[in-house]
């Protein structure tokens, strides 16, 4: 019923109930007109079991309606049987001590998985739910499909292609999931709805024969802010490059000019040296 809409999905159900409760009557009307008593209680149980898997909450009043229609039924044709009336009486607490019991258990797995559901929905972290063998997302959490920019319900039932478009990434981390290594963490790149590039931290978080569950987070804000902070640091370096080889050309040409004048120094004393010379001769 997967693939049903929710309209379609309630009628189907609802013509399964009515179906097995139509033959277990039919059945119980043929089998006391013709003196069988052996089988026809057997066949209440599957209308209760359906209505306690398609209903929980309402499985123990439906199993009390169908109950009375049972009981009715044969006090109706098998009156005259006071053995049939006994153990059609049995039978009656049998039926509601099943939907209570069973009731009790299903809704407790239904506010199970409700509590889950809650948990995943206000999980910080991005989730999924993928089927092993036909890749296709069977749930995702509304983060997650946030981040990718998807209406949740748009993107269950859709291959994870449509977001993960790297191939080889897929088949290495389905690999892994697969050989129990999925619990490493794997980065990758997921494209969003509008085409953007969004990179993610993907771990597979629980996998079983024929799905796994990963959790995903996004990473994209933090690897933008680095590239910012790599690209200033290189954008400092270059400054303290340049700056370097400024000063060092300052010091070069200081340097030349120092040498420089104390050529012309060299140069004008020893003229004067020569100078003084001739004058003693004289």
């Amino acid at each position: 019923m997967e693939h049903l809409s929710s309209e379609n999905e309630t009628v189907l159900r609802l013509f399964i109930i009515a179906a097995a409760c139509i033959g277990a009557v039919l059945t119980t009307i043929f089998s006391l007109t013709h003196g069988i008593i052996e089988v026809y209680p057997f066949l209440y149980i599957l209308p209760i079991i359906l209505g306690v898997y398609f209903y929980p909450r309402r499985a123990v009043l439906f199993a009390l309606a169908i109950s009375l229609m049972y009981i009715s039924i044969v006090y109706l044709l098998g009156y005259s049987n006071s053995a049939v009336i006994v153990i059609s009486t049995a039978w009656f607490a049998i039926f509601i001590a099943i939907a209570v019991v069973s009731s009790s258990y299903a809704n407790r797995l239904v506010e199970e998985r409700a509590r889950i559901a809650n948990v995943l929905d206000n999980s910080q972290d991005g989730i999924f739910c993928l089927d092993l063998h036909t890749r296709r997302i069977r749930e995702i959490n509304v983060k997650c499909a946030q981040w990718l920019r998807y209406e949740r319900q748009v993107l269950i039932g859709e291959e994870i292609s449509l977001i993960w478009k790297d191939k080889d990434e897929q088949e290495q981390f389905f690999a892994n999931a697969k050989r129990g290594l999925g619990h490493s963490e794997t980065e990758v790149i997921f494209v969003a709805h509008d085409g953007t590039l969004l990179r993610f931290v993907i771990s597979a978080v629980l996998v079983t024969k024929d799905r796994i569950l990963c959790s995903v987070i996004d990473i994209t804000g933090s690897k933008i802010v680095d590239e910012e902070i790599r690209k200033t640091l290189e954008d400092l370096e270059g400054q303290v490059r340049q700056r370097t080889a400024h000063l060092e050309k300052m010091n070069e040409e200081l340097r030349a000019e120092i040498l420089e004048r104390r050529r012309f120094e060299s140069t004008i004393l020893s003229g004067n040296l020569v100078d003084d010379d001739k004058k003693r001769e004289k």
